[in-house]
């Protein structure tokens, strides 16, 4: 199976990238009371938030599939979180049915910070078992950065106020690499349609199943302990143009994936599919009536119970 560093190290060639996000935003969570609204409708552990460590999670409806996905830092006493852009609005009306029991305020930031990603060629060699889920959060001046992925590279998420022009984007064709960190945001045309163990999020410290009640966690504590589902996030890659919007098959025209989210670099495309057979399955996938590869992800899978 073709190794991600290799593809890293001959793609980005020491490079770095800087490229600013225009389709992700910021949604601030003030007041006294932030965290515990939030607590109470995330899938992640407020009480691990700091102001050196950050989160990975997702809100989720009832039936316990993801209305957003998001990265939270935290910036003085208010919780910043990384979104979708066009999932900020649907979040914020979600989370206002709950604020109004609670001291907070909920404030849409797009006009007023922006987000750029910086990737890193890193080869300092990492606990896989650990790394993923240490989101480690640094301030300078006013731009805050959150190291969202050390695996297979360094991929950072940069906020800064929206009128900082210190931040100079490079590279930014390479920035499609991103994708190989697996742990994806996702965006309106993808809200309700997916449960979190499906995007892999119990192996990335997406999910907390000790943290006690959310919206939503008897469906995804059930998947993960009763459940049956095999879906789960993985990566491929192939060269040329083909059809993402068709099924991905095995060998015998059977359905058994779809992509969810694909980047290109030159000619050379890499994906995240939701596969619906585990990867040790898989003999053959085929695109568009291509074979494309399957790659390995930069994690290890946390088994079902």
């Amino acid at each position: 199976m073709t190794s991600l560093h290799d593809i890293i190290d001959s793609t980005l060639q020491n490079k770095d990238v800087v490229m600013k996000q225009p389709d992700i935003s910021v949604l601030r969570v003030s007041g006294p009371d932030s965290k515990k609204l939030l607590q109470g409708q995330t899938t992640c552990d407020m009480n691990k938030l700091s102001q050196d460590t950050g989160l990975y999670g997702a809100i989720c409806s009832i039936k316990g599939r993801i209305i957003s996905s998001f990265y939270i830092v935290q910036s003085n006493d208010d919780v910043l979180m990384v979104m979708a852009k066009d999932l900020v609005e649907k979040t914020l009306l979600h989370l206002k049915k709950y604020a109004v029991f609670f001291k907070t305020e909920l404030t849409d930031e797009q006009d007023n910070l922006t987000v750029y990603t910086k990737l890193t060629t890193k080869h300092i060699k990492t606990d896989l078992s650990t790394a993923q889920n240490n989101l480690a959060i640094t301030q300078n001046n006013e731009t805050i950065t959150l190291t969202v992925s050390q695996e297979p590279l360094e991929v950072q998420l940069l906020i800064a106020p929206a009128n900082q022009t210190v931040l100079e984007e490079k590279n930014q064709e390479l920035s499609a690499l991103a994708v190989l960190t697996a742990r994806p945001l996702i965006n309106l045309e993808q809200s309700e349609t997916i449960l979190p163990q499906w995007l892999n999020m119990q192996s990335t410290g997406g999910i907390s199943f000790t943290k006690g009640c959310y919206t939503g966690q008897e469906i995804v504590a059930r998947m993960q302990y009763k459940g049956k589902s095999k879906k789960q996030l993985a990566l491929v890659t192939w060269e040329g143009n083909l059809d993402t919007t068709k099924d991905i098959v095995d060998g015998q025209g059977k359905s058994i994936g779809q992509i969810f989210a694909a980047t290109c670099i030159q000619e050379t495309h890499y994906a995240q599919i939701i596969l619906n057979i585990e990867p040790s399955e898989v003999e053959q996938l085929l695109l568009d009536n291509k074979e494309i590869t399957l790659l390995p992800l930069p994690y290890p899978l946390d088994s079902k119970k």
